[in-house]
């Protein structure tokens, strides 16, 4: 490990710092990969001069936060002849206040923020005997606030995603493998590779499981590899990245004062006042950015961004799952024509039914208005919350011919409520 690289760890709402790495206050900051977001992306050969522009577009779209600015990196995982495969990150602002605080008190100024599952992968590489083997596997990386999933065709990820402790992991494995497929193409799953302990996956039935003993591999080392490594994505937010460029200023102001002050002794007092007077200028416009941030996120309607979170994590609402819940209350004489779904929206769908039955539809409509989310969830707590907010038949059921024509929408929003 390189002795110059200073690595803290924030995990559980706690700051350490691991590797000293010298005397300086930069430091990489390594985070669990829920407070993270990460996506495997195929980046089209179109969008190669503009990768991050390209990029930047899709995290807003599943940002929690998706009015605010975001900063994506990026380090490319395959090379293809329709463009590359890139690992992307970012770290939303928003989410970010109990980090910033903690920093600031440990007097930590970050240069790089990286996951700590990427650093536990690049040492255990060697572990997992796919260097040569080109099939796809499932690797978990047991975490103190989530299990790290990540997707691998040979040795190129295909998904990655951070997954709740305590979750049914043979959901989540099956919906990771749903998304390579879309990406990669469909593959047999070959294996389940586990890091750690505390995770059994011998029950899971979908490929053969293996387990690793993690206790010799040091994820802070495969950290300090990648910081040294210059293509290795860097998930830094941008005003973090200004107030550092302001530290480093205003260290390299200190050092020129300071050798001014040995040649010019007349000076004394305004050599000493300057970076002092800048140095309480600086922490004033620091703490103004900060504070204006979290002002700006206050005022922000607070709903909104605890229904765009749960969107983001809460596959109970996503579309296969929802299929399956109409495709269960859809009666026979039925048929669906047109489906249109918005996740965290709406759900809208046109169907017939045989012989003009009118009466078949309101049931149909009825029962979709019926579903608990507790059938899906299976959690006793969501008993008495609707699937569906609203189930609507805006149009009323219409007869064409001989069969009876509807079109029906589903809210997943709750109705906003007046102040």
């Amino acid at each position: 490990m390189a002795d110059e690289v200073k690595i803290a760890v924030y995990e559980n709402g706690e700051l350490s710092v691991p590797v000293k790495g010298g005397n300086c206050d930069e430091a990489v900051l390594a985070l669990p990969l829920d407070r993270l977001l990460v996506k495997v992306v195929k980046v089209p050969e179109a969008e190669r001069e503009d990768i991050c522009g390209f990029l930047t577009d899709i995290f807003k779209k599943i940002s929690p936060y998706p009015d605010e600015s975001i900063k994506v990196s990026y380090e490319t995982v395959r090379e293809t002849e329709d463009g590359p495969v890139v690992l992307a990150a970012a770290l939303p602002e928003g989410s970010t206040d109990d980090i910033a605080e903690t920093l600031d008190r440990a007097g930590l100024n970050v240069t790089r923020v990286d996951s700590l599952a990427l650093g536990v992968l690049r040492v255990a590489w060697s572990c997992l005997g796919i260097a040569s083997d080109m099939s796809r596997r499932v690797v978990l990386i047991a975490g103190n606030s989530c299990v790290s999933l990540f997707v691998l065709d040979g040795d190129c990820p295909a998904v990655v995603r951070a997954v709740s402790n305590g979750s049914d992991l043979k959901r989540e494995i099956m919906l990771s493998l749903v998304e390579a497929d879309s990406l990669a193409g469909p593959a047999e799953l070959r294996e389940i590779i586990v890091l750690g302990d505390g995770l059994d996956c011998s029950g899971i039935g979908l490929a053969p499981a293996r387990t690793i003993d993690a206790s010799s591999i040091d994820p802070l080392a495969g950290i300090a590899e990648r910081a040294a490594d210059p293509s290795s994505l860097n998930a830094l937010p941008e005003s973090w990245r200004d107030v550092l460029e302001e530290s480093r200023f205003k260290s390299k102001f200190k050092k020129i004062a300071a050798a001014a002050l040995a040649v010019w002794v007349a000076m004394l007092a305004v050599i000493i006042g300057v970076p002092e007077y800048y140095a309480a200028k600086t922490a004033d416009q620091n703490e103004i950015i900060r504070r204006n941030n979290k002002r700006f996120r206050d005022v922000q309607k607070k709903m909104e961004q605890v229904k765009a979170v749960q969107n983001v994590s809460n596959h109970d609402l996503g579309a296969l799952e929802t299929l399956r819940v109409v495709a269960s209350a859809m009666p026979d004489g039925l048929v669906l024509s047109r489906w249109n779904f918005k996740r965290g929206d709406v759900l809208t769908f046109t169907g017939t039914s045989e012989a003009g039955n009118h009466q078949r539809v309101y049931d149909f409509k009825d029962k979709l208005s019926s579903v608990k989310l507790s059938q899906i969830s299976g959690l006793e707590t969501d008993a008495e919350i609707n699937y569906f907010t609203r189930v609507e038949l805006p149009h009323g059921v219409a007869t064409r011919g001989a069969k009876a024509s509807f079109d029906i929408e589903c809210d997943f929003k709750q109705p906003e409520e007046d102040d």
